[in-house]
């Protein structure tokens, strides 16, 4: 029993001094007889978790852009250089500001003190209606249908006389020379 008790005091104070130096989970586990009481011992500091990180997404392929719109087309000409009745009754019913609001500049010209005509600034540029008739920027328009447009009464006269007219004629200076547009009007 004395060799028991000499060994008892010698295994206490180490495991004291082993309780004191190793983690406590392995303390117990080693001084527990059944394993299954146990709990699985720690070693160390806990695994930092591993973070995989996924494959970057390939760059999608980007949706193809959508169609181009198609170019506008002119619907006022019966055919080449005649002019539909139908267009021109639109243009008169919705009045001559609403014309000139809706792409036209044009500015008085004045020469020799005396009204010459409108000079034309901008006449509805990329409209496809426009693009072939022969007028464009700087040419003053005197008359139209053989009329003065100087006033704005005139101007309305000239524009609503277009509804039974048979032509459209448009008398203006292109560099100080006369020229003359004249359009067909077709009942389509």
């Amino acid at each position: 029993m004395r060799v028991w008790f000499d060994m008892h005091r010698h295994v206490v104070p180490l495991a004291a001094v082993l309780a004191g130096a190793l983690p406590v989970g392995l303390v117990t586990s080693c001084a527990t007889s059944r394993a299954e009481l146990a709990g699985p011992a720690p070693v160390g500091e806990e695994p930092t978790p591993m973070v995989i990180a996924s494959p970057s997404p390939s760059p999608a392929a980007e949706p193809p852009p959508p169609p181009a719109p198609e170019p506008a087309r002119c619907t006022a000409f019966a055919r080449p250089d005649v002019l539909k009745r139908s267009a021109v009754v639109r243009v008169v019913n919705a009045g001559i500001g609403r014309w000139l609001a809706g792409g036209v500049e044009v500015e008085r010209k004045i020469a020799k003190s005396r009204f010459q005509g409108w000079e034309i600034r901008r006449l509805y540029p990329g409209d496809p209606c426009y693009a072939g008739i022969d007028l464009r920027p700087n040419d003053v328009v005197i008359q139209v249908n053989g009329k003065p447009i100087e006033k704005p009464e005139q101007a309305h006269d000239v524009l609503t006389s277009l509804r039974k007219a048979p032509e459209l004629v448009v008398d203006f200076l292109r560099d100080g020379q006369p020229k003359k547009l004249t359009l067909p009007i077709a009942d389509e």
